[in-house]
């Protein structure tokens, strides 16, 4: 049975001032290296501790094994509740394509959603001592092709792979669909953008999606997105409202391909 849902506003900055490091940690001590940033071939692996300002004791570091597709990836962190209970603390991720003016190399995005490629991604995940949090990926859509710092997206897509703790997604259920072998509930939000949010019925360890099947359900389907929007972003990680104590995040086999 899957965990309570709690949907509550989920608030988002850009992330600023990055620098890069091997292994990226950030926390009370370190204030300089957040968020960083470890390049890994076509990815950036990404310390984004965006809301520590709200758990100012808690503190996070990322690691990444090989430079290759497909590679390993994790977290170690613990965000404690601090004064917003509903607040993402971190979003240990990694990037294909941009990120409020960074750019990974040889991602293969932009691409216009009216071209309809394949986005094959796939990995598996552990986590452990796991608090109020999810494991999802975060899509970014803009209506120039190569935006910078200053294009602020249009659209975001989030698909939730897990979740632990209670957490859920921004806005207003709107029903399920069944995408790529799987039952998802589907919600729609804004925050400044819009902000549609699938989040899997039941938890899954390992996955192989499409990122197409979920932008074809909101242009074709459902009339929310507009075909001629460009796909910029794709990242992949675990937004974190609070830990109970120390806690990881090991991602194995991550590839996220253009076809």
């Amino acid at each position: 049975m899957p965990p309570p849902t709690f949907s509550f506003p989920r608030l988002r900055r850009p992330a600023l001032g990055l620098s890069l490091l091997i292994v990226a940690a950030a926390g009370a001590a370190a204030p300089e290296a957040d968020p960083a940033i470890i390049p890994a071939g076509k990815y950036i692996v990404n310390n984004n501790t965006w809301g520590k300002q709200h758990s100012p004791g808690g503190h996070e570091d990322v690691y990444v094994s090989g430079a290759t597709s497909p590679l390993s990836w994790g977290a170690r962190y613990n965000w404690p509740v601090g004064d917003a209970p509903y607040q993402v603390k971190a979003f240990p991720s990694i990037i294909s394509g941009w990120h409020f003016g960074l750019w990974s190399k040889g991602s293969g995005l932009p691409v216009r959603l009216a071209k309809r490629r394949m986005i094959v991604t796939s990995g598996s995940f552990t986590v452990t001592n796991p608090g109020m949090q999810n494991v999802a990926y975060d899509c970014w859509f803009h209506r120039v092709k190569r935006p910078g710092k200053g294009d602020h997206p249009t659209d975001e897509l989030m698909i939730w792979v897990a979740r632990f703790g209670g957490a859920g997604p921004l806005g207003k259920l709107q029903g399920k669909v069944e995408l790529g072998g799987a039952t998802w509930n589907v919600y729609r939000g804004e925050t400044g953008w819009n902000v549609f949010s699938f989040v899997r019925v039941e938890n899954a360890r390992s996955w192989t999606i499409d990122v197409r099947d979920f932008t074809d359900y909101l242009v074709s389907v459902k009339g929310w997105l507009e075909k001629e929007k460009y796909l910029t972003s794709v990242q992949f990680g675990s937004e974190i409202f609070k830990t109970d104590g120390d806690s990881s995040l090991e991602v194995k086999d991550y590839r996220c391909d253009v076809q």
